[in-house]
Order: structure tokens, then C-alpha cells, then sequence
């Protein structure tokens, strides 16, 4: 007897007549709003700090210095070589860097209407609210491997469910492949991967197992880690922590992430919840079968086990930033359109006011970007704006550091030098750059300043984010005009984040 789980899945109700044609305009409307706010959300803004390392690994010489800086950097090789790659190609200006991001950001909506699902309303939801999701906008225009991540994570959770619902080789290797590139762009993609792999196993055991050569793509994936990791886990040191645990105040994020704004996504997620958990008491007394398929129900399930897990860990340790839920996202995007989907028998006209909210919400962050780009925080946190301003004083060798406790590790290769130049050397500039140690004790500004010497045309550049427990600067803010009047300061960040930059005339 054929498996029940190879069989076709029963096709939704259709909604009445009326519904799509209020809901496809929506749809529409949501993927140019949010194809605006990608193209608006800052292509010409100054490459932030995280954004530099990008670019100096996209300039590298060769595919052995190439290997060395990746190692060297706490996500994967995916992204980097891709940029390597690229960059022969476009070369290294803030627009070619970020210009892969972008065209990545734009298809992962198209990705969803193309192949998402079968039901075409499911399909249509689905890429609207991944068009509008807050998460996509400025990773659109960053040169940091978060487009690439969001792009395969919906890929990944297309594959997942096709698996699920009606397993063979094929997707199984497909689902794996995904994975291991996920997991290769960065590693807390491994949580919902694993989780995935888990819920493969227990409710297709005997698929599984006949599906394992699958798990060929994992090996390169291995391969890379086992060298990889320990410089990752080096981070995990307490004196090297840039983070602080989570408060309640954390919670806030996820339904801002689904609907732009807290309020809208509290009462979206509220909904849902009340009407999963009556669909589960209605399954198990019996009164009617539970609406979504098993894929959809371990799709979801997974995302949701998967932020529990991660932020759960981060209010216990500090180990937590925004960004690190970002590959669990398409999970509970698509669990919104599930939810839309089988609403629409009971209330047809459920999805427009959550699309609307959605919208508007993305509507007034697109005004925001066009009023006010500089308000942008890469324009607060940047080495572009301080290099520009000491190079057009006549400096001729500069003096770096990168105030943060993750600067205790140790850098035999120069690596903090070499990203503190980077926009002198693109911009033609001879100019030596020494990188003062991270000082755990005493007085930075004393220590640049004896570094620095009393030679004409030295600069110092001082980076620090005082809201960063165990920053000097937090101790010792900048005072390097007081203590000696003839140096010239400025400082281009914007609280709590310091960018100063001096030179000696």
C-alpha cells in the first residue's frame, strides 16, 4: 500500500470570490513597498564598522589570505567567498559591495510567489510579509552575509516542507544542501537545521533512513567547522563578551519583526495563539481534524522552538543580538500566512488589516529613510567619515584602536590595522597604521598619545561604544585635546557610540 505521506496534500477551502481580488492588490501593494524601502534603505550610506571587515576580505590577494581572514571571522566562508568572487568583478565602492545583498534581499520575495507553496494565496501572503519584514530592510543594503542568510533561510524552509509533506531522496538532498550552506553563512543557523533534522526523524522515521545519503553535503560542512570553531568559541570567554543578557524588554522583538510595530504584531501573534490552541483542543477531543499539514506544523513549530532556544540562553548568558534570530524568521513568516490561509474560511477578510498595518508601518520607515538618511546608525559608526577627515589634514601614519573587549583576542596577523586603513589604502593613501593592544588597565588617551608621539602629522583614530561593559572609553572617555591642546578632534559618532578622529598638525 502506497504511503500515506507520498500522497497529494487536500486542497484548501477557496476563499469567496471577493477575497483575492482585496488581498492581491495588498499582496502587490506590500512587494513595491518594500522593494522601496530595500532600494531607499542606504546603498550611499558610509560602511559601518562590521561592514569594513566585508570589504577588506573582498580585497584580499589571493584565496590563501582569503581562507586566513575567513577563519579569522565569526561567520562562515559562504558569503565571503561569494564576495571575493565579486568583488574581481564590480570592484570594492559601497554600492558594488553592497550591491549582492541587495539583488539577494529583492528575490527572496519572488523566491516565495515562484515556488513557495502550492496554494497561490499562501504564496502571495507569504511574500508580502517577507517584502515588509523589518529584518529585510537593512540587511538589503549592508555588505554582511544576512540577505544571503534571510534568502537561503526561506529557500530552506520551501525545502522543508516539501520534505515533510512528501519525502524522497531528491528533497532530501536538497533540504541538506540548503542546510549546510545556511549553517556555512552563519552558525546559529545550525539551531533550526538541527531542529528541522530532528522532527525529520520523528515523524518520517522510515524515510529517513532511506534518505541518508543525504547527509552527504553535511561533510564539507563539518570539514570547515572543525577549523573553524575554536576561534568561535574563543569568543565565548568572559573577558571577551561584547554582550549583556536579555530583559523582558527583549520580547518585544519578535512580533516587531513579523509587523514592523510591537502593538500590531502582539495582537497578531495573540490571535494565532488562541487559534492554534483551539484547533489543538477541537484535533484531540476529536471534533475536527487539525487543519495544517505536518510540514506546516513542523515549519513552524521548529522557528518558534528555535527563538525560544536562542533567546532563552541569551537572558541567562550574554550571548544574544537581533540579528541572530534573523534564520528562524521565514519559519514564523510562513506561519503567519498558514494562519491567514485557514482563516480565511471562518473570516475572508482577516489578512487585510494585518496587511495594512504592515503596510503603513513600512511606509513610514521609507519616509523616515528619505527625510532623514542620516539618521541611519552606519553614519554613527564608521571608519569612512574619520579616515576621510584625517587624510585631508596631511597625516602620515596613524595610530588605531578598536576600544571593545572582543579586542583582547589575540591579532598576530594585523588584522585590526588592516581594517582601521582600509578607506585610506581604497582612497590611494600611504599611510602606516599601528593598532594599539586593547588595554584591559590604565588610561587610553594617555596610551594613544604616548603611541602616537609628538611628531607632526600623526593621527589617531579611537572607536568605542560606551554602552559595551568593559570598554575603557565607558572609564575614560575621550579627552586628548585636554591633555594635550595641540592635537585637532573630532568626533563623528553619535552617542552611545564614539568614532573620534586627531591629528597632530
Amino acid at each position: 500500500m502506497a504511503d500515506a505521506a507520498a500522497l497529494p496534500l487536500p486542497r484548501a477551502p477557496a476563499l469567496p470570490r471577493a477575497t483575492p481580488d482585496l488581498i492581491a492588490p495588498l499582496c502587490w501593494a506590500a512587494l513595491v513597498v518594500g522593494l522601496a524601502c530595500r532600494l531607499f534603505s542606504g546603498m550611499n550610506a558610509p560602511l559601518w564598522f562590521d561592514e569594513t571587515f566585508s570589504a577588506v576580505i573582498a580585497t584580499q590577494d589571493n584565496i590563501p589570505h582569503l581562507i586566513r581572514w575567513m577563519l579569522q571571522e565569526l561567520s562562515g566562508p559562504t558569503y565571503y567567498s561569494m564576495l571575493f568572487a565579486w568583488e574581481r568583478i564590480a570592484g570594492d565602492s559601497n554600492v558594488a559591495l553592497r550591491l549582492p545583498s541587495l539583488i539577494l534581499s529583492i528575490a527572496t520575495p519572488l523566491l516565495i510567489l515562484w515556488r513557495g507553496h502550492p496554494d497561490r494565496q499562501v504564496r502571495m501572503i507569504w511574500a508580502a510579509a517577507t517584502a515588509l519584514s523589518v529584518i529585510g530592510f537593512d540587511s538589503a543594503t549592508q555588505a554582511r552575509p544576512y540577505a544571503l542568510l534571510f534568502l537561503l533561510a526561506t529557500a530552506q524552509a520551501i525545502a522543508f516542507l516539501r520534505l515533510i509533506d512528501r519525502p524522497d531522496l531528491r528533497r532530501a538532498f536538497l533540504w541538506t544542501g540548503i542546510s549546510a550552506l545556511m549553517v556555512l553563512t552563519h552558525y546559529h543557523a545550525a539551531v533550526i537545521c538541527g531542529l528541522e533534522g530532528i522532527a525529520y526523524l520523528a515523524l518520517r522515521p522510515k524515510q529517513a533512513i532511506r534518505t541518508w545519503p543525504a547527509l552527504l553535503p553535511l561533510i564539507p560542512m563539518t570539514a570547515w567547522m572543525a577549523f573553524h570553531l575554536p576561534f568561535i568559541l574563543s569568543f565565548t570567554n568572559k573577558d571577551t563578551v561584547w554582550y549583556g543578557t536579555l530583559g523582558l524588554d527583549a520580547l518585544w522583538l519578535i512580533p516587531s519583526l513579523l509587523t514592523g510595530l510591537a502593538w500590531p504584531g502582539v495582537i497578531l501573534l495573540t490571535a494565532m495563539l488562541v487559534s492554534f490552541g483551539h484547533d489543538l483542543v477541537a484535533a484531540r477531543r476529536g471534533k475536527a481534524a487539525w487543519p495544517y499539514s505536518a510540514g506546516q506544523t513542523a515549519l513552524v513549530a521548529c522557528g518558534m522552538a528555535a527563538v525560544a532556544l536562542v533567546m532563552g540562553i541569551g537572558f541567562i548568558i550574554p550571548s544574544f543580538t537581533a540579528r541572530y534570530i534573523l534564520p528562524y524568521v521565514p519559519a514564523l513568516l510562513a506561519g503567519v500566512a498558514f494562519w491567514i490561509r485557514r482563516m480565511g474560511k471562518a473570516a475572508p477578510l482577516v489578512a487585510a488589516p494585518m496587511l495594512c498595518l504592515m503596510i503603513g508601518s513600512a511606509a513610514a520607515q521609507l519616509a523616515g529613510y528619505l527625510r532623514n538618511p542620516q539618521d541611519d546608525f552606519r553614519y554613527a559608526f564608521n571608519f569612512e567619515q574619520p579616515s576621510q577627515w584625517i587624510a585631508a589634514r596631511g597625516a602620515d601614519r596613524l595610530v588605531l584602536l578598536w576600544d571593545n573587549p572582543t579586542a583582547g583576542l589575540n591579532d598576530p596577523d594585523g588584522h585590526l590595522a588592516a581594517v582601521g586603513g582600509y578607506f585610506l589604502r581604497r582612497d590611494g593613501h600611504d599611510i602606516g597604521v599601528t593598532a594599539l593592544p586593547w588595554p584591559r588597565r590604565g588610561d587610553p588617551n594617555r596610551l594613544l598619545l604616548d603611541l602616537a608621539g609628538n611628531r607632526p602629522h600623526g593621527a589617531i583614530l579611537w572607536a568605542y561604544d560606551a554602552s559595551v561593559p568593559g570598554t575603557r572609553g565607558r572609564v575614560h572617555p575621550w579627552a586628548i585635546p585636554h591633555i594635550d591642546p595641540r592635537w585637532q578632534c573630532r568626533d563623528f559618532g553619535r552617542a552611545p557610540i564614539t568614532m573620534l578622529a586627531c591629528i597632530l598638525p
